[in-house]
């Protein structure tokens, strides 16, 4: 990082493009992004981020936690609430989400970095907690990020994960299947002029998404320790961890 200022966006020259699609529509709905979010989940967004940012490990005072795939800032700012004097980091692809999360942000400090989560450009063992809310469905190379996400963790640092994911055994799947890949998109696009296609790019993604058990094999094979996870609101979300061996990983 070259400098440390409130809500500064710091742009990286060794940026990749990345997935150009999945950057250009992130880039669209941008303005929309957060009243969906909380529209589309029935609130219950704000409730599982809330819990992650109460599972990130201070491992030293007062605490330093990367965010990746920031988006707007959400995450930041639950993590800010729960741990007010954290050092915080947000990275993301998009330029325009992180404008907005600078918007959002405009009275904590937190440093915005525009990068690659695949290639965050950071040193290694620099981070209490790394997490990504919502991001790993965009990943290309989930297991690429983890080895990332290992790196740049002190010993004993926390990785948490928080996804939407779809469990076709629970007795509301066809209910659950139907909101998300049907009634989504229309409500986006026929109530809010909102872009159809990106939602329904969102609705399939999470179907196509593992079940917290791949994710903690994937975990497990990277070299992540003390390994859990939690599903919430009728195994619609996810909270999955892992620890960074070290001297301290409970």
């Amino acid at each position: 990082m070259t400098e440390n200022t409130t809500n500064k966006v710091i742009g990286q020259k060794s940026l990749k493009p990345g997935p150009a699609k999945i950057r250009e529509m992130f880039g669209l709905i941008t303005s929309r992004y957060d009243f969906f979010n909380h529209l589309l989940s029935f609130g219950r967004d704000i409730f599982w981020r809330t819990s992650l940012a109460r599972k990130l490990k201070v491992l030293e005072n007062p605490g330093s936690f990367l965010d990746l795939a920031t988006g707007s800032g959400d995450q930041l700012i639950m993590a800010h609430k729960i741990w007010p004097q954290a050092q915080l980091t947000g990275l993301d692809f998009s330029r325009p989400m992180l404008d907005s999360a600078a918007r959002k942000l405009n009275k904590t400090a937190v440093n915005l970095v525009l990068g690659d989560a695949l290639e965050p450009p950071f040193a290694d063992n620099s981070f209490d907690s790394v997490s990504i809310s919502f991001g790993l469905r965009n990943v290309a190379d989930r297991l690429a990020l983890y080895r990332q996400t290992l790196r740049v963790l002190k010993p004993g640092g926390r990785f948490l994960i928080l996804e939407l994911f779809f469990d076709p055994r629970h007795l509301l799947a066809p209910l659950i299947r139907f909101h998300i890949t049907k009634m989504n998109p229309w409500i986006a696009g026929r109530m809010f002029n909102a872009p159809t296609e990106a939602y329904q790019y969102l609705g399939a993604s999470i179907v196509r998404f593992p079940h917290p058990a791949v994710i903690l094999g994937e975990l497990e094979e990277c070299g992540y320790k003390g390994l859990g996870y939690a599903a919430y609101t009728f195994s619609t979300a996810m909270i999955v961890w892992g620890h960074k061996p070290g001297h301290d990983i409970n």
